[in-house]
Parts: C-alpha cells; sequence; structure tokens
C-alpha cells in the first residue's frame, strides 16, 4: 500500500507561520469526512464513474481477447494518436512500466501537431506495421483528428482496399464523428464510459488499450485501483491518504499561501506522472480567479541542479509532494573505484544515493520551513501506478468540494477551441 507521510508541514517541523497544527488537521479532515461518502455516493454521476472503471471486467476481458488477436500480426508499433487525457495517461504508463528504451512493440505517443514532430515520426517507422489509436469521445477534437487524417491518407496509398486493418478507434459509445466513421469503415472500437471524464479516463479504454497492445499488465493496474478506491473509503480521517493530501493542498493554499503544488518523484519512471497530475489539477481546480493552485512538474535527482535553489530561498508559496520508491527493480553498485576525494561514495548502491538525495532535499526545506509531504510507494509496477492513479484522482475529487468548484468541467479551455475553428473555417 502507499503511504502518505505528511511530518514536514506540521507547525512542529517547519514552524507556525508556514506549517498546519497537528491537531487542527486531524479536526478538519474530520469535518470533511462525509465528502468521501458523498464522493462515494455519486459514483453513477457524471464525473464520478471513474470511481467504477477498476470493477469493469467486461473491458478486461474485450482487451485480452484484442491482445490474443493482434498478437498474430507482429505490429513494430503501437501509435497514439491523442491529446491532454487521451495521451498524458498513456505516456505516464508507458514511461513507469515499459522503462526508456525502445522495446517492441513500442508505444509512441503523438500528442501534438508541431510538423517537424509528426513528419519526423511518421517517417521514421512504418507505417503498415504499425496500428494506429485514435482516441477522442466527440471524434471533433482537432489535434487527434488531423493526425487521422494524415495517417489515413498514407494507408489508403498503400492498402486502398484494408488500410481499416491499421486503426483502432477508442470513442464515445454511441454519439459522434469518430463513432460515426467507426461504424462506416469497419474499424475496431472500443467505448470512452460516456461519464467520465477525459483527465480522469487513464483506467478506462483509453489508457488501457494501447498500454495492453505494448505488454502492460492492465490486469494489476486496475486490481491497484480497487484496492486504493478501498482504503480511501475510510471514515477515519487520519487514515484517508485521499482527504488527507486534499486538506493538506487545499490548507497549505487558503491559509498558507501556497498557490503553487510541485510534484517530484524522486524516479525517472514516475516523472510523466506529474505531467499527468499537471493536467488533473489544472483542469479541475482553476475555475477562478481565487482557486486553483498552479501545479508544476519536477524530477529528483536532475531538478535539485535547477529548481530547489528557488525552492529553498525563493519565495515561499509552494507544497511540494515527493514521490519516493522504496524499493528498485535494479541496483547497480559502485565498487572501490572513485579517488579518495568522493571516497563516501564507492561500495554505495544507486538506491541508497538517490535516497539520501531525497533525504536531504525533503530535510533542508522543512528546515528553511518550506512544507513537504512525501508518497512512498513500494515499487513500482502496474499495481501500485494503478493505486497511485486512483489516489491523485480521489483526492482532485474531493478538493473540488473544498473548493466548491466542479472538478468535472473546463469552461476555460471550450473558448480557444471555438476560436482556432473559426479560424480554420
Amino acid at each position: 500500500m502507499l503511504h502518505l507521510n505528511y511530518t514536514n508541514i506540521l507547525k512542529k517541523s517547519i514552524g507556525s507561520r508556514h506549517g498546519i497544527g497537528d491537531k487542527f488537521l486531524v479536526n478538519f479532515c474530520d469535518k470533511k469526512k462525509s465528502f468521501v461518502k458523498d464522493a462515494l455516493r455519486n459514483k453513477k454521476k457524471i464525473g464520478y464513474d471513474f470511481l467504477n472503471l477498476p470493477d469493469d471486467n467486461a473491458l478486461l476481458r474485450k482487451i485480452k481477447k484484442l491482445t490474443a488477436d493482434h498478437s498474430k500480426n507482429n505490429w513494430q508499433n503501437i501509435v497514439v494518436l491523442g491529446i491532454g487525457g487521451s495521451s498524458l495517461g498513456v505516456s505516464a504508463i508507458k514511461r513507469a512500466l515499459l522503462g526508456p528504451l525502445v522495446k517492441k512493440p513500442s508505444l509512441i505517443v503523438i500528442d501534438n501537431i508541431d510538423p517537424d514532430y509528426v513528419n519526423g515520426i511518421l517517417s521514421k517507422i512504418n507505417i503498415s506495421k504499425s496500428l494506429f489509436v485514435v482516441i477522442s469521445k466527440s471524434g471533433t477534437t482537432t489535434e487527434p483528428m488531423v493526425l487521422y487524417g494524415i495517417v489515413k491518407q498514407k494507408l489508403i496509398e498503400k492498402h486502398p482496399k484494408n488500410y481499416q486493418k491499421n486503426f483502432i478507434f477508442i470513442t464515445d459509445p454511441k454519439k459522434g464523428l469518430l463513432r460515426k466513421i467507426g461504424k462506416k469503415e469497419g474499424v475496431t472500437m472500443f467505448d470512452i464510459p460516456p461519464k467520465v471524464g477525459g483527465r480522469f479516463s487513464v483506467l478506462s479504454s483509453a489508457g488501457l488499450v494501447p498500454v495492453a497492445l505494448a505488454g502492460v499488465d492492465v490486469g494489476g493496474l486496475l486490481k491497484g485501483g480497487r484496492t486504493m478506491r478501498e482504503a480511501i473509503k475510510s471514515s477515519n480521517p487520519e487514515t484517508n491518504p485521499a482527504l488527507i493530501l486534499a486538506a493538506i493542498q487545499f490548507l497549505s493554499d487558503k491559509k498558507k499561501g501556497k498557490n503553487m503544488t510541485v510534484v517530484m518523484p524522486y524516479s525517472s519512471s514516475l516523472f510523466k506522472v506529474g505531467a499527468w497530475y499537471r493536467q488533473l489539477l489544472s483542469e479541475s481546480i482553476g475555475k477562478n480567479i481565487k482557486t486553483g493552485p498552479t501545479p508544476i512538474a519536477a524530477l529528483g535527482t536532475t531538478d535539485q541542479h535547477s529548481q530547489l535553489q528557488l525552492y529553498n530561498d525563493g519565495p515561499n508559496n509552494k507544497l511540494i509532494v515527493f514521490l519516493r520508491v522504496l524499493k528498485h527493480a535494479s541496483d547497480p553498485q559502485l565498487s572501490d573505484i572513485l579517488p579518495k576525494e568522493i571516497g563516501f561514495l564507492n561500495g554505495k548502491k544507486l538506491s541508497q544515493i538517490i535516497d539520501a538525495s531525497y533525504t536531504g532535499t525533503s530535510e533542508s526545506l522543512a528546515k528553511n520551513s518550506r512544507p513537504n509531504v512525501t508518497i512512498e510507494i513500494p515499487k513500482v509496477d502496474a499495481r501500485h501506478l494503478g493505486m497511485l492513479f486512483m489516489l491523485f484522482e480521489f483526492q482532485i475529487a474531493l478538493l473540488g468540494m473544498l473548493y466548491k468548484v466542479d472538478a468535472f468541467n473546463q469552461p476555460g479551455v471550450e473558448e480557444g477551441k471555438l476560436i482556432t475553428k473559426k479560424l480554420l473555417s
């Protein structure tokens, strides 16, 4: 199970000016524990349906059949055409569970329409040996649809009679343009649950289908989601990590002026989780001029050498959320090879060094009255990643209740889309 260590946000650790009282935090959570029951009661309503995703055994069976069928095709690449909630979750899972080196089939996410970026990918892969997963709930989102059009053109040139076999659509179960195209052209399709928003869809077909085709244990992701959902049902505010984290973020912002949240994993494999969380927080909570902590993605130890100076000595307006992995899949060790000037490193495993770096960073921040919390993750695997996704999603749902905003809409995004379409029309 994941563990939330919040010692370094308490008054006794960082002082009364920037810290929160231990009893005050517990009492605040106790007063707000009804929010947990309210959210769980709303499981069938628009937005909260993400809580049901880990139970979708029918989807899991369909995905297993799909991967078995497509294993015969020997695809070289699984290419996701999506943006926002239709790509960030896939990228996070890819980085965490498939590693930095290319595997076959390789999982590629095209989530931008920059001409050089798109051409740079499509010109270097074998289009005929690539399976393209187009993800758009409405089927009218500009970026994935223009990418779909470009790829379709290229495939029709090569395979005018059966180009459809190179596509999978993930879209609304009943309506929308992509559903219409899929029916007409006989493309394999998966449903995005209509009551689940894009940024909460990582444990739906939008997140699971592409990564399953690349070899990820999606059953483990769903199992982790179920495990965390059970943990956050707790009526005890001291043992509910989602409620505690939501309360810390809310109180740090409204009472202590910490209007920025930095997510900083001490694990390269979890770096993209920070990018995924950045959208989750921004679109869910940023609804008016008084509401919405600004999310920042960082990486330890890398950003100790680029951002930490600001965090330690700059404006004290940030809450740091560390992600700490307790056991790594591999752990290279130094022999007695380095000179005596840095001989303290000899004999050390990389896990010892990165853990010491994390401890040094968190303690130095606390010493300078900079609040920070740590989510401890036993190891990076499908089950624990599923737990992390569910923890953050439920925490954001509770945060919306605390700020009294709708965590599931995004009106500020729509105007820019309308102007874009007007210009192109």
